[in-house]
């Protein structure tokens, strides 16, 4: 297996690291590439008259824009369908909620469920049914289309 030699320099210091082929293909080289890419638009951006600090200005802004790229109609939906799913949460009592939040959001178990509630596996497998049809009965009041 063949090894690489990386230098790696950051201000005044350097580092060298030996580093598999396969590492450096994985990790090594993307980021080498990244930041070639970065300086050719540095330098690119210098010959039309900028300066490193309006790169670097520029640059944020492309990752902000990027980061952040969503339309405010997404936003607007989103919005929306959350209010919809507290709404749907709202409209349960508090021990369906509760079995809601705990096996649909955060995946528990239904027998850990169960377990935690000193309750049958069974008794809360029939409770979270009940439970799911009752968000899929609110689902199709609002027009939502919802599969069994």
């Amino acid at each position: 297996m063949s090894e690489k030699i990386i230098r790696i320099k950051s201000g005044n210091e350097e580092f060298t690291l030996e580093v598999t082929e396969e590492e450096y293909q994985k990790y090594y080289r993307p980021w080498w590439q990244m930041k070639k890419k970065e300086q050719r638009n540095r330098e690119a951006m210098e010959q039309n008259g900028y300066t490193e600090e309006s790169y670097e200005e520029w640059k944020e802004n492309d990752m902000r824009t990027e980061l952040f790229a969503e339309s405010m109609e997404e936003l607007a939906e989103k919005r929306m369908l959350l209010d919809v799913l507290r709404d749907a949460m709202d409209s349960l009592l508090p021990e369906e909620r509760e079995l809601a939040m705990k096996v649909f959001g955060e995946e528990m178990q239904v027998s850990e469920f169960a377990k935690s509630k000193n309750e049958s596996r069974t008794t809360v497998s029939s409770r979270k049914q009940r439970v799911l049809e009752k968000l899929r009965l609110f689902f199709e009041e609002r027009g939502f289309d919802v599969h069994k």
